[in-house]
């Protein structure tokens, strides 16, 4: 039997261990839990009825569903809640998560739980997430917010509508007071507005639109526009109607162009912009008159004599000026009607010719530029070249070259070379003064000793060529060099040529 110590002992483990396992319990009870946002599911989205609408909540305890969409930030969204907002109208809702204090991830969808779609440009993140999309009268948007990256926090949703950019529409089209402008088109809130022309530039023809009008206040002068910021256009038209525009002349960014036409006094021209509603960068369309038309003339060769074909070419550093129409006035009292920017003169004679051209760029500006050629015509040649037939080891012969000129006197060098075969090797050199002579000749006289290497080989040839000073260029080189029937070469008797 137990003794009455050891039940007495037990009875009392018993009723502290009861008396510690109520007392956590009560304790459990008293504890705190927050609980999920009332619109942290799908089916319990807070609705929106009336526009403008704020919220403001804690987001820290937001949950997530496997079927919770993702197609706007992957899957880097922690949690989330829900809005719903069915449009009373077609136009622009605009979402925003600015004031929260974290970074958020914002979206809107359509359709049904399970086979949601996203929302042409309905995407955005940042704690200042904002998207403006296009509504359509009936439909029912469902908007997602969730943590990017972060868990959640202090909350600030608010949705409302916002106008169509005032310029969407073409009979609406923005006036240009002055020049030079920048403007800064709403294309998050523009339309493709129907019957709207076609663009060389546009990356597609339904992406949304605005309008601006351009009348020139004084003369007849040339405007730029170019357009900054992603997959944007600007096209120009002229024409009283919408269906009854024609195109003058675009640009896109992405290729560096800059759209140039003439503005007549009276003639208003139409610039469009076009381009994605969501640009991630700013957009900018500026506006200015065309710089002066600046041409500058190439020409090649730059010392031409009566013997070239002299090139002359209208260029510019402005693409926009390009291509020119030239007409030019070669000085010498030829011209060349308007064409194309590079044409070709022969001058017949030397002398000191200022060329002429007058310029006018694609849009109309005109201007003139002048360049002075120099046609000087230097011409030597190498009229005879005297060499002995034959030779023995040890000879010493002169060999004659001479040399011919009938334009300007010239200081002229010619250098004798000889081969065995192998390579040329330079014999000697001689500088001498050629007078401008019809019918007389200056000789150069050379001589040279045969040697038993060129007895071993048994001939030898010898080349001449004729070179005058820089910058002296000769018109004619081909008659500048000549080489010889090769000189029999034989062994003395006894000699080291001897085999």
């Amino acid at each position: 039997m137990l003794s009455s110590r050891w039940r007495a002992s037990t009875r009392a483990r018993i009723a502290a261990i009861s008396t510690t396992t109520a007392v956590a319990a009560v304790l459990l009870t008293g504890v705190a839990h927050a609980e999920p946002p009332t619109n942290d599911d799908f089916d319990a989205s807070t609705p929106v009825t009336a526009l403008p609408f704020t919220a403001r909540q804690d987001t820290s305890e937001a949950t997530g569903s496997a079927d919770d969409p993702y197609w706007c930030q992957g899957y880097d969204v922690e949690g989330g809640v829900w809005f719903t907002h069915t449009a009373a109208a077609d136009g622009f809702l605009r979402a925003t998560t600015a004031g929260s204090d974290h970074s958020t991830v914002l979206s809107a969808q359509t359709g049904v739980r399970g086979e949601l779609h996203g929302v042409d440009n309905a995407c955005a993140t940042g704690a200042n997430a904002t998207m403006t999309f296009r509504a359509t009268a009936g439909a029912t948007y469902h908007f997602f917010v969730a943590g990017y990256r972060v868990a959640g926090g202090a909350l600030s949703f608010a949705l409302d509508t916002v106008p169509t950019s005032p310029n969407d529409a073409f009979a609406a089209a923005e006036p240009v007071p002055t020049l030079p402008l920048t403007l800064q088109p709403g294309l998050s809130t523009a339309t493709f507005e129907a019957d709207e022309p076609e663009s060389t530039c546009a990356y597609a023809e339904t992406v949304p639109s605005v309008w601006y009008a351009y009348t020139t206040p004084g003369p007849a002068t040339s405007v730029t526009a170019r357009v900054e910021g992603g997959e944007t256009a600007v096209t120009v038209y002229t024409g009283a109607s919408l269906t009854a525009l024609t195109q003058v002349t675009c640009m896109r960014p992405s290729f560096g162009e800059t759209a140039v036409f003439r503005a007549e006094p009276g003639t208003t021209h139409y610039l469009r912009v076009t381009g994605p509603a969501r640009s991630y960068e700013p957009v900018r369309l500026h506006l200015a008159e065309a710089p002066a038309l600046r041409p500058t003339i190439y020409q090649s060769p730059s010392e031409p004599s009566v013997f070239d074909e002299v090139h002359f070419s209208a260029e510019s550093w402005n693409p926009i000026d390009e291509p020119m129409t030239a007409e030019w006035d070669f000085g010498d009292g030829t011209t060349a009607p308007a064409s194309q920017e590079t044409v070709s003169h022969h001058y017949t004679s030397d002398g000191s010719y200022q060329v002429t051209l007058r310029a006018t760029s694609p849009d109309g500006r005109t201007a003139t530029a002048t360049t002075r050629v120099e046609v000087e015509t230097h011409d030597v040649s190498i009229t005879r070249f005297d060499v002995p037939s034959s030779a023995r080891e040890g000879d010493t012969r002169s060999i004659t070259v001479h040399v011919g000129n009938t334009r300007y006197p010239e200081k002229a060098t010619v250098t004798l070379y000889k081969s065995d075969g192998g390579s040329w090797d330079a014999v000697g050199s001689l500088t001498l003064d050629v007078p401008a002579r019809p019918t007389r000749k200056v000789q150069f006289p050379f001589s040279y000793t045969f040697t038993p290497d060129d007895a071993r080989v048994g001939k030898v040839a010898f080349r001449a060529r004729v070179e005058l000073p820089y910058p002296a260029r000769d018109a004619r080189p081909a008659d500048n060099e000549v080489t010889s029937i090769a000189t029999t070469v034989s062994a003395r008797a006894g000699g080291m040529g001897a085999v």
